[in-house]
């Protein structure tokens, strides 16, 4: 243990030095850090060396390389911290200078004078110490809370570490030199030396301070996937390349990597997640709140459902307490608050300007975190603040947001998402935002996909008013030009009394078209109360079909009611399905008048397959199918109403449902539409399958409610319907 730990450190400081580099080669903080990586590696290596060998030689090697660990960890520091002004910056130069001088000493005076390994230890350690007190008096000077803390631990990690290394040299060199009892010690600073290296990693490479929560996932992590994986990489290795030479242990040894890369990252996420579980609970939480939201934003496409769910899932677990989004208004060229839910201290502001706010977004940023735009100043190692960071601070206040996320499509910025923590709240983890970065990007896609649904849902409702319009226009115009005709005959002088009394009636006949077409129109549009009681189907069907026997059907069409009594009472305002059902049969009628036929009328369960496909009669031809509304519940009652008539045009079936657009001669095209509305208001839908030339199948769905809750009649709101004339053309 006391041999592989230095070995370890090195290699690991070695890896993070190459790391760094090729994260950030042309930085200034990130060559520093591998600079200072760089000098750990090379001191611990020749540690190991000097372990193992036991020649003094390697000792030169440790003590010269240390001398310059405390200039690099300062200057690394020095940039990590620059927005806080660190007082050990200035300290830098001197120790450098100080560091060549010793080398100088060491040259002369040799590896193991007491004066060499005195100043050497004063250089070093005392350099640190110098480092860890200037480091504690900036935490003491921040007024913030999260930056407080996460500093906090900066330092105590960097003290502990300098602490346990001093030990452990000096037990070094009491068993080098000393003739007593030799004194064994688990390598703790070397590995104290590694973990502190590899957080500090970390914190460069996202630009941001760790929260200690975080930080204690990681180290749990770290050390779980360390052991795992170590020990799968040692079986493997050992097992199956004892034995077999060299060629075919490296063989084995690629397998064994191969296989440790592909367990390492679903080990490290259930990792993650058990240690979120146990040490963050909200946060594991919020994370699992987060990853469901983002499997269902897909399924969304109206705007309104889509906000539900994106502040159901950051609200759900109480970690956040205000929530808030601003869309882009290009009429005003800014960003206009669409949503707000939580408990602002003040009101949010109502709008704000594009620039400099999303200046960040546009360079590239994920998001704003208010803790770090002060402390990532050094971390990005920028060579001068960016134009837009003093704005940036400012409107997070105005926008009382702890994170601001931009709803981004490429190099577009539609919206900002803005949260803010409750009070003493766990902070953000890496993961949680990387988590939050992807919804809101999501989010961004499926809101410019609902403006566009929108845009087509308006341009397709002006078409429809444009059609009703003139199909309104041309309902009102006809009667008007009978009245019209009529009033200039009967105005004649000639005109007898009977030629009068006939356009007089002809009069009375367009008065009452046209009242009968307004009121149509008025009941279309009218908002009414329904009320919903249970009913067997079959007491609905049997009385609509009754009436139309009554009035007499064409002699070449016939009425054949298929009778299912298994079929449930379902919730329904009878009188308004009475008028559907009318509808519906005698559109059915109609379209048999010319060549005959049988309409077939049937109520089953949704479930039933046993009502045959309408290609059993004529197959080959391609079905016209047209639905209106949807059933949401498991369960749902059909009532089909089948015929053997010419069927419908696919250039019509589209239009079937659009006020005032009919195929028939006296038809108003109101009756469709208002079943349609009828149906919608008992949460049913209307569906029609037509094979052009040989029939059609117009199919109504009802929902039936959970069978274990008991249904009383209602008077309930629903969809504007409108009150069906008893015979209306479609």
């Amino acid at each position: 243990m006391e041999t592989v730990a230095p070995l370890f450190t090195a290699l690991m400081c070695l890896t993070v030095a190459l790391s760094s580099l090729i994260r950030g080669s042309r930085e200034r903080l990130h060559q520093d850090f591998a600079f200072f990586t760089g000098v750990l590696s090379i001191t611990f290596l020749c540690l190991f060396f000097l372990i193992v060998t036991d020649e003094g030689a390697w000792r030169y090697g440790v003590l010269i390389a240390a001398l310059f660990v405390t200039p690099a960890v300062l200057q690394v520091y020095g940039l990590i911290l620059r927005p806080f002004d660190p007082p050990t910056r200035h300290l830098t130069p001197f120790f450098y200078v100080a560091a060549f001088g010793q080398i100088v000493a060491i040259a002369v005076l040799g590896s193991t004078h007491p004066v060499v390994l005195t100043t050497n230890g004063f250089l070093v350690f005392g350099g640190l110490i110098v480092g860890v007190v200037g480091l504690g008096r900036v935490v003491a000077g921040i007024d913030r809370r999260g930056e407080r803390d996460r500093l906090r631990y900066l330092l105590a990690s960097g003290a502990f570490a300098v602490a346990a290394m001093a030990a452990e040299m000096l037990l070094l060199d009491w068993n080098f030199f000393g003739s007593g009892k030799e004194l064994l010690f688990p390598p703790i600073g070397s590995l104290a030396v590694a973990a502190h290296v590899y957080f500090l990693a970390q914190v460069i490479n996202r630009q941001r301070l760790l929260d200690p929560q975080e930080i204690v996932s990681q180290v749990v992590v770290f050390v779980v996937m360390g052991v795992v994986l170590g020990s799968v990489y040692g079986v493997l290795v050992r097992l199956v390349g004892r034995g077999n030479g060299p060629f075919a242990e490296a063989v084995d040894t690629l397998i064994a990597s191969i296989l440790v890369i592909i367990l390492y990252e679903p080990i490290r996420d259930a990792a993650i997640q058990q240690v979120d579980r146990l040490f963050a609970r909200e946060r594991h939480d919020q994370i699992r709140a987060l990853v469901d939201m983002k499997a269902r934003l897909p399924g969304l496409i109206e705007i309104e459902q889509l906000l539900d769910a994106l502040f159901d899932g950051t609200l759900f677990t109480g970690r956040v307490d205000l929530s808030s989004l601003y869309l882009y208004d290009d009429r005003r060229d800014g960003f206009r608050l669409r949503r707000v839910e939580g408990h602002p201290e003040q009101p949010l502001l109502p709008a704000f300007p594009p620039r400099p706010f999303i200046d960040g977004f546009l360079a590239g940023r994920d998001w704003y975190l208010v803790d770090d735009l002060d402390t990532e100043v050094g971390l990005a190692g920028a060579a001068s603040e960016p134009h837009w960071r003093g704005g940036v601070a400012a409107q997070m206040a105005g926008l009382q947001a702890d994170l601001a996320l931009p709803l981004r499509i490429g190099n577009t910025v539609v919206g900002v998402w803005n949260l803010r923590l409750k009070p003493g709240g766990q902070a953000f983890s890496y993961p949680e935002l990387g988590l939050l970065r992807d919804v809101a990007e999501r989010a961004a896609v499926l809101i410019d996909n609902s403006r566009a649904f929108e845009s087509v849902k308006e341009r397709e409702r002006l078409a429809a008013l444009g059609e009703m319009s003139a199909g309104l226009a041309h309902e009102i115009r006809n009667p008007l030009g009978a009245i019209k005709g009529a009033v200039q005959v009967i105005a004649r002088p000639s005109a007898s009394a009977a030629v009068q009394a006939e356009f007089l009636g002809i009069i009375r006949e367009e008065v009452d078209r046209l009242d009968g077409v307004v009121t149509q129109f008025l009941d279309y549009a009218r908002p009414v109360m329904m009320i919903v009681e249970p009913v067997p189907p079959d007491l609905l069907l049997r009385g609509v079909l009754a009436m139309v026997r009554a009035q007499g059907l064409p002699r070449n069409v016939l009425l054949d009611y298929v009778a299912d009594d298994t079929v449930p009472a379902v919730p329904m305002d009878i009188e308004k399905l009475k008028q559907v059902v009318l509808n519906v049969v005698l559109n059915g009628i109609d379209a048999m008048s010319g060549r005959g036929g049988t309409l077939t009328v049937r109520a089953h369960l949704a479930s039933d397959d046993r009502v045959p496909s309408l290609r059993v009669q004529a197959p080959g031809l391609a079905e016209v199918r047209v639905k209106r509304g949807s059933v949401t519940t498991r369960d749902a009652v059909e009532l089909t109403f089948e015929d053997e008539g010419v069927g419908i045009q696919p250039k019509d079936a589209a239009k079937l449902f659009i006020p005032f657009f009919t195929t028939k001669a006296q038809g108003t095209g109101l009756g469709l539409a208002i079943c349609e509305r009828i149906m919608r208001g008992h949460g049913g839908e209307i569906e029609l399958v037509s094979l052009p030339g040989s029939g059609t199948r117009f199919t109504l769905r009802l929902p039936l409610p959970d069978p274990e809750l008991d249904e009383e009649p209602t008077e309930v709101d629903r969809e504007p319907v409108g009150v069906l004339p008893p015979v209306v053309g479609a």
